[in-house]
């Protein structure tokens, strides 16, 4: 179903300060509010930036419907062509998150804050660290756990990391690279706002050509902060 029949057809459930939430073809307990609304908090501390409200409107809106198969943002991976403060989740990550063990609505939440962006595997890898960071051990979509020390990447996976490359078809096709790829993504990221703080960071993230920042913000190589992130090919 089309993101805009839900957005067209959905009920307000509940309305807060900075989060709106919607139902469409399930029932949402208006206690999730509760929980959009902290995490609307935590992420805005965690980056250190507000929600640009002038392009996304002045509330976060969240619909929760059993016609959603992915949870994703307005538009998705196309975001950016027309930006809306709109979050769609399915029922399964919903109810995860009323119990504590989903954080995938904090990784969507996390795309509005930062929906600017050139490089992919930055944008998912910062979605996915910001979920971890505030709830350490949730699912992050179909994902659960981290790469260990020494990881043994795809070396197609590697070539994308910190680079503006689109996000390869297999991306949303096949599950097992897919994991690998979002898993990567987070691990580079969480290496590079553990070494320089996420004030520099963010200044990588919205370089136009990131690839070219790494040397000036990190003193290394993009493939020099992959390998120190402990990450290898086979």
């Amino acid at each position: 179903m089309a993101d805009r029949q839900i957005v067209q057809g959905g009920k307000l459930v509940a309305s807060g300060e900075r989060v709106e939430v919607f139902q469409y073809g399930v029932s949402v307990d208006p206690g999730f509010l509760r929980l959009a609304e902290e995490a609307y908090a935590e992420i805005e501390s965690l980056l250190g930036r507000r929600l640009d409200t002038a392009t996304l409107g002045s509330k976060v809106r969240i619909y929760i419907s059993d016609s959603v198969a992915v949870s994703h943002v307005w538009m998705g991976y196309e975001h950016p062509r027309d930006p809306k403060g709109i979050v769609f989740l399915n029922p399964r990550v919903y109810a995860g998150a009323m119990h504590g063990t989903d954080a995938t609505y904090i990784h969507e939440m996390t795309h509005l804050f930062t929906w600017r962006y050139r490089s992919h595997t930055l944008r998912e890898g910062l979605a996915d660290y910001a979920a971890l960071q505030l709830r350490p051990g949730a699912r992050v979509g179909p994902n659960t756990g981290v790469l260990t020390q020494s990881s043994t990447v795809p070396g197609e996976i590697l070539e994308c990391l910190g680079t503006t490359r689109p996000p390869l078809d297999w991306v949303v096709s096949d599950p097992v690279r897919r994991r690998l790829y979002y898993l990567a993504s987070h691990r580079f990221v969480k290496f590079l706002v553990e070494k320089e703080g996420m004030g520099v960071f963010l200044k990588l993230y919205e370089a136009k050509n990131p690839e070219e920042s790494f040397v000036r913000l990190y003193g290394a190589s993009r493939e020099e902060l992959i390998r120190m992130a402990g990450m290898r090919s086979p």
